[in-house]
């Protein structure tokens, strides 16, 4: 009986210590979820649907970066990063294949001269093969635009031209890429340099323009174009030639160098003799095999 007349006590006293602890849970909780006191003294609820957060001790998220955001060292030293880490090479790829496809077919024709025909016949059409072979390099494999973290290179059959950053104006395309640099003291303008290997026909340009515009009444539709549905960004890439988004591209490191504090420099321009050497000593072996040696 002693037990049984106890047993009541003993739930109350468990009920009310959970109801003080449950008070006081929820005091917490409303203390925590309180705004900044009212001139009167009384606590400012949140508004409804507002978020409350803790606050964090003074000098916590000091040198902490922003949801998303870049830290305060990572971005004082991507100010100073080098533009690019290693070099950029730009060209079409037409090119090369003409290169490859033109070894390939050379390749074929001396085999075929070496197996059968050893005779004055056989040593102008190889002759001829050097000759084509080295026009080939020069004009279609050796052209280039190569960029690094101090300037744009500029590779044309026989010369290389190479602008530093800070020298660059501006790169857009025409009918070929070109580089309009800075006018170097005591010039009236600055030099606009033509790269060989970027370019873009004028039938494309004139494409690009009407789709740009939107008039397709007199453009055929290309199986391989994107659909209307795909994202108008995408479409508009697609519809650029290869040679006017390479330019883009450079023309944005060229503005990046700009933004960077890129220091101007002078333009060196340089004879690029490998290729010169690849067309004229063949030249001059079809000369004496034709008329001398005929």
């Amino acid at each position: 009986m002693n037990n049984l007349a106890s047993a009541p006590r003993v739930g109350r006293t468990g009920s009310g210590a959970t109801s003080a602890l449950a008070g006081s849970t929820g005091e917490c909780i409303r203390m925590q979820g309180q705004g900044p006191p009212s001139p009167n003294g009384e606590a400012r609820m949140p508004r409804s649907g507002q978020a409350t957060a803790p606050s964090a001790a003074p000098g916590a998220d000091a040198g902490r970066p922003a949801p998303g955001g870049t830290p305060p060292a990572a971005a004082a030293a991507g100010s100073s990063a080098p533009l690019l880490t290693e070099e950029k090479v730009f060209r079409l790829p037409g090119s090369v294949v003409a290169w490859w496809a033109w070894t390939i077919f050379a390749v074929i024709v001396l085999a075929d001269i070496v197996f059968t025909g050893r005779n004055h016949t056989g040593a102008e059409i190889v002759s001829t093969l050097a000759l084509v072979t080295g026009v080939v390099y020069a004009c279609a494999l050796r052209p280039r635009v190569v960029a690094d973290a101090d300037a744009v290179a500029v590779r044309n059959p026989l010369r290389d031209h190479r602008i530093p950053w800070g020298s660059v104006a501006a790169i857009d395309l025409r009918e070929s890429v070109q580089v309009h640099c800075l006018a170097e003291p005591g010039a009236k303008r600055g030099k606009v340099i033509h790269s060989w290997a970027l370019y873009a026909q004028r039938r494309s340009m004139l494409r690009a323009e009407l789709r740009s515009r939107g008039d397709r009444r007199r453009l055929p539709r290309s199986p391989y174009e994107l659909s209307d549905r795909a994202p108008t960004e995408a479409q508009q890439i697609s519809r650029q030639p290869a040679a006017q988004i390479m330019a883009k591209q450079l023309d944005e490191l060229a503005t990046q160098a700009r933004n960077r504090g890129a220091a101007p420099g002078p333009r060196v321009v340089t004879w690029a003799w490998r290729p010169a050497v690849a067309m004229a000593v063949p030249a001059v072996a079809v000369l004496l095999v034709f008329t001398v040696l005929h």
